[in-house]
C-alpha cells in the first residue's frame, strides 16, 4: 500500500482533494485491509499496528465517532521502512494531511487519538495532494 505521499511520479500539477465527511457513529472504528472492528481494545490497535508494519500492502485506519480537535480519523501505512501517518481533518469536507514518523510516534498518535488526548501540531503535517 502506498499513500499518495510516497508517489514520486511525474511532477504534474497536483491538487488537494476534499472528501465527504464521515457520518457520525456510536463508537470508534478500527479497520485494516482484512478486518473492521467496532468493538475492540487497546491490544487490537497494537495488533493492527504490528500488521501494518509487516508489508507495503498493509494499512490501519482509526475513525472516531465524531471529530476530535478537528481530526475525524488517523490512518497509516509503511513502505520501505518509512511510516506515513495521515489525518482526516474535518471542516467543510475532509482533507488529508500527512507526515512521516517512526514506529514509536505512530503508536503514540494512534493511542492518543483513541484516548482523546491527541492534539496535533499541524505545522508538522503537509496537505496530501493527488
Amino acid at each position: 500500500m502506498k499513500f499518495p505521499f510516497f508517489s514520486k511520479k511525474d511532477e504534474k500539477k497536483k491538487e488537494e482533494v476534499v472528501f465527504k465527511n464521515v457520518e457520525s457513529q456510536q463508537t470508534f472504528t478500527l479497520r485494516q485491509q482484512e478486518r473492521e472492528l467496532t468493538d475492540f481494545e487497546d491490544t487490537d490497535i497494537a495488533d493492527f499496528l504490528d500488521d501494518m508494519l509487516t508489508g507495503p500492502d498493509e494499512f490501519i485506519v482509526l475513525t472516531a465517532p465524531r471529530a476530535q480537535e478537528g481530526v475525524r480519523y488517523v490512518q497509516a501505512c509503511a513502505n520501505d521502512g518509512i511510516i506515513e501517518v495521515e489525518l482526516g481533518i474535518e471542516t467543510d469536507g475532509t482533507r488529508l494531511y500527512a507526515k512521516t514518523c517512526d514506529e514509536e510516534e505512530c503508536r503514540r498518535i494512534f493511542f492518543d487519538f483513541y484516548e482523546n488526548r491527541f492534539h496535533p501540531d499541524m505545522s508538522e503535517y503537509k496537505p496530501v495532494e493527488f
